[in-house]
């Protein structure tokens, strides 16, 4: 009926939580127990008390009846709260895992894949598992209950009950073909589902351009496109559904018309007391309920199922990106960084190359700039660099190793970049600028701060270092995000520092402050700088000059502007631009 498979790969999550589980579990005994109580107490009221006449007993009876809800009350609390703790952690277990993995993933994947079908494996899928892993204590809840009720029936009239049972073939067809047909439809849900958080994400993401394109009624054209592919979906889902229950109840009420008209015989040939009819009619009636509750939970196992099928497929994605086995660790670079014979083309356009057979040092203590128009491969050095991606071919060499024999996390340790995009997270300028070394204390902060030239600005704010940023930091100018971005550099004190065009977006007054902290950030460093403002660069080592991926020229910024190249027909573009 349901994937087995699919549920059974929740052990890890759900294990550590098995005792509220088995609590919940053990308790459905006497919860059922509880359930099949009224049961004799109805066949008493009638024979006893209603036909016998008998007022001393009558209280006797709502006595019981209080009683037994009263110790219901306990045993269904316990029974409920115990799998919803289980439930709950769990839940929390598998979101853990799932963002974890997301941050374990290289670059390619974020590419490849829309925000929105992350979002939605990360914090949408899970919600399904709830009602899915709730349904184990109905398992076992609900099948002992049933057998109580039935083991009642059959000690209280065998032959009504064998009758009762020609609906069981019905029961098993309907629920197979509704549980098939909800889980695939469920699967192509969370698909169009992701597809829909993408567009949200996008829409907020975009809004200012949206905005001054007036592009509104063509976004809302589209998101109302696929939420009414999602709501026919829904639809489907929801049909059969609620179809499936009425159906159950149909093929029941076959077995409530034999009962009637069978049992009736029986009273009135003597074979059966009223008391004995209504408690076993009550009997059949409470076992429509378990009936019910496994109709529901098929529906529920499925969806839970579906759901752990995009879990593990999400799961199962590997980083292209990680340390190899016996990774080497560095601590320090000590002869420096090469670039030999790289080239490269990213994952999703293997027939264009970014970089080809690019070959320059960068030795220990020493500036080298890049630079080149737009799409000469700048920033894929960049890329390579920080391994976001790996070369095509060739090598990089740190201290003679291969980069790709490194341990990741201690060679990132070993690098800061400063870029022209400056990402700011939406916290507190402090833990922006914390997270260059989270371990840092307060006086660090501040004076990393004040190397970046930011300590002004932000004593100047109502909340100082404890001033929200907004998303990306929105609610900081250009030059002062950088300088937040800096300032972070700073704090992580890296050896060696790339700076990406990190002051191209910047007006005059701003680029001037900023590089003031980037010359005092570059002291006994080795650095990259990519460069798209080229006065910057007149005290680097050595100038890379990239066209097309390739290297046309290298040399110093005089040496560069006498030979009268590609670098001097940049500068004299940039200079008139």
């Amino acid at each position: 009926m349901f994937s087995l498979g699919s549920l059974k790969s929740l052990k890890p999550y759900l294990w550590p939580h098995k005792k509220w589980l088995f609590v919940s579990l053990f308790m459905a005994i006497p919860l059922s127990a509880l359930r099949s109580g009224p049961i004799p107490l109805v066949k008493y009221l009638v024979d006893d008390i209603l036909v016998k006449k008998d007022p001393d007993k009558l209280l006797l009876f709502p006595l019981g009846f209080i009683g037994l809800y009263f110790l219901n009350l306990f045993v269904r609390f316990t029974h409920y709260y115990s799998v919803r703790i289980a439930v709950i952690r769990t839940n929390q277990a598998v979101r853990e895992k799932l963002h974890q993995h997301l941050l374990s993933l290289s670059s390619d994947f974020f590419s490849e894949k829309k925000a929105g079908e992350l979002i939605s494996r990360v914090n949408a899928d899970p919600i399904h598992l709830d009602q899915g892993i709730s349904s184990i204590n109905v398992l076992i809840r609900e099948p002992i209950t049933f057998l109580a009720l039935f083991g009642y029936a059959l000690y209280s009239n065998w032959k009504l009950t064998i009758l009762t049972l020609t609906i069981v073939p019905a029961l098993g067809f309907i629920f197979g073909k509704s549980g098939k047909f909800i889980k695939s439809r469920i699967l192509e849900y969370h698909s169009k589902n992701a597809e829909n958080f993408g567009i949200v994400q996008e829409t907020i993401g975009g809004i200012r351009v949206l905005q001054l394109f007036n592009l509104q009624n063509s976004r809302i054209s589209k998101f109302n496109k696929q939420m009414n592919q999602i709501t026919r979906l829904l639809l489907r889902i929801s049909r059969t559904e609620e179809l499936a229950s009425p159906l159950i109840e149909l093929v029941t009420s076959f077995a409530i018309a034999l009962i009637l008209f069978f049992g009736g015989q029986a009273v009135l040939r003597g074979e059966m007391t009223s008391g004995d009819l209504l408690a076993f009619f009550a009997s059949f009636g409470l076992m429509i309920n378990p009936i019910r509750q496994l109709t529901d939970i098929n529906s529920k196992l499925h969806a839970a199922a579906a759901a752990m099928d995009r879990i593990n497929d999400f799961l199962s994605w590997t980083p292209k990106i990680r340390s190899p086995e016996n990774a080497l660790k560095t601590t320090a670079i000590r002869e420096g960084i090469e670039f030999k014979e790289v080239s490269f083309h990213y994952p999703d356009a293997p027939e264009r190359k970014v970089l080809d057979s690019v070959s320059f040092p960068l030795p220990l203590g020493t500036t080298v700039a890049l630079v080149g128009q737009s799409g000469s491969g700048k920033s894929s050095v960049v890329q390579l660099l920080t391994r976001m991606y790996d070369v095509s071919s060739g090598e990089i060499l740190v201290d003679g190793q291969d980069i790709r024999k490194l341990d990741l996390v201690s060679w990132r340790n070993l690098v800061s970049v400063v870029s022209q995009d400056v990402f700011l997270f939406h916290d507190s300028i402090y833990e922006n600028i914390l997270m260059g070394r989270p371990e840092a204390t307060r006086d660090e902060v501040v004076a990393a701060a004040k190397k970046a030239y930011a300590l002004d600005f932000i004593q100047r704010l109502p909340e100082g270092f404890d001033t929200l940023v907004g998303d990306r930091g929105v609610k900081l100018s250009g030059g002062e995000r950088q300088r937040i971005s800096i300032a972070r550099a700073f704090l992580k004190n890296s050896p060696c520092l790339i700076l990406d065009e990190a002051t191209s977006n910047l007006d005059n007054e701003s680029e001037k402050i900023v590089q003031q902290s980037l010359e005092s950030l570059m002291e006994h460093r080795t650095t990259l700088m990519i460069a798209h403002r080229l006065s910057t660069i007149r005290n680097a080592d050595q100038i890379i000059v990239l066209k097309q991926g390739k290297i046309l020229e290298t040399g110093t910024y005089s040496s560069l502007i006498k030979n009268g190249g590609e670098f001097q027909r940049l500068l004299a573009f940039t200079q008139n631009a």
